[in-house]
């Protein structure tokens, strides 16, 4: 695999104002009840460094548990999209009140960081999502993963987008750095006691980093030059459907829960709803993730598929250096 050449370092920017946003989808629960639990009683004293600034999204769909009123707000933060005058939905307004809270997106005035919390269906394990690779700060951003990687279990580390992400819709790109906490297995409209505490280790073992990082006290073993185990994204699969469009065969029972474990070629796939038959993986081998996610049944979408790479992260010196991280090309 062809990859992007090492650039020259660069100096991190301070982390100062950070967003926490729970609810994004108002039936993902973890995140939700967090972020009222940190309104109710903030428990930031140790990260005098950061403002941190706890935000629930979509409050309309939180108070129905749904995933979204009108449309899904995790959709509304494109360029285009913030930029438009037809806000026609009461998602679509919460987006443009959100960019201004937290953003705005592309400007210097934007939040430092936005951590963003979900939840999934899936056997996703203790998920961290990162869209933005195109940027220096994904030096800092992948050892700040490593660091959580040691300290809570089951981290599952995903690339969504390399290369210009600025047509990306998502919420936490507001901010000049993204991260997406994505945690499971928990039904939507439920709330799973581990997944609840897994998403709190992740987030203040991330605001625990950056305060460390910002008084120049992480150890010189957690700096150090690391090799990192990633995921990255190349695309969805679909289900297999009728010619009416309804649904024609279900998760093989052989894949379901199989997140981030290797698919080769031959392996049952699907299962056909009338015969029965088993529908076998014809392609290369990958990593699938986000396997019958409920939330994209609706869309037709069976997983996405990621290929498995190790990535070499260079020291994070003292000084705030940054270096640019060398990617593999996607096909």
């Amino acid at each position: 695999m062809a990859g992007t050449a090492v650039g020259q370092r660069h100096a991190m920017r301070g982390i100062k104002r950070v967003a926490l946003v729970g609810g994004t989808h108002g039936n993902e629960l973890s995140g939700v009840h967090l972020v009222r639990s940190l309104l109710r009683q903030p428990s930031f004293q140790d990260f005098k460094s950061l403002e941190i600034d706890c935000l629930l999204a979509n409050d309309l769909a939180i108070e129905v548990c749904r995933r979204f009123v009108d449309r899904d707000l995790n959709r509304c933060f494109s360029r285009s999209t913030l930029h438009s005058d037809a806000a026609d939905s009461y998602e679509m307004h919460r987006a443009q009140e959100i960019n201004a809270r937290i953003g705005p997106r592309f400007s210097a005035e934007a939040s430092d960081l936005c951590i963003d919390l979900h939840n999934t269906t899936s056997n996703f394990g203790c998920g961290i999502i990162i869209t933005d690779t195109s940027s220096p700060d994904l030096h800092w951003k992948l050892q700040l993963c490593d660091y959580l990687r040691c300290r809570v279990p089951n981290v599952h580390i995903l690339l969504d987008c390399l290369g210009d992400c600025s047509e990306e819709p998502y919420l936490p790109l507001t901010a000049k750095n993204d991260l997406t906490f994505e945690v499971g297995p928990q039904a939507h409209g439920t709330l799973v006691s581990e997944v609840f505490w897994n998403q709190r280790r992740l987030v203040f073992g991330a605001l625990d980093f950056l305060e460390r990082f910002n008084r120049q006290q992480l150890s010189d073993e957690e700096r150090s030059e690391k090799t990192l185990e990633v995921f990255i994204q190349t695309g969805a699969v679909h289900y297999p459907t009728r010619s009416d469009g309804s649904l024609r065969a279900s998760i093989a029972a052989e894949l379901q829960g199989k997140d981030f474990q290797a698919l080769h070629l031959g392996d049952p796939v699907f299962q056909d709803l009338e015969s029965g038959e088993m529908i076998l993986w014809d392609e290369p081998e990958c990593y699938p993730c986000f396997i019958n996610e409920a939330a994209y049944l609706s869309s037709g979408i069976a997983f996405q598929k990621t290929m498995r790479c190790q990535l070499t992260i260079p020291e994070l010196r003292s000084d705030g250096s940054l270096c640019n991280i060398e990617l593999p090309s996607v096909d």
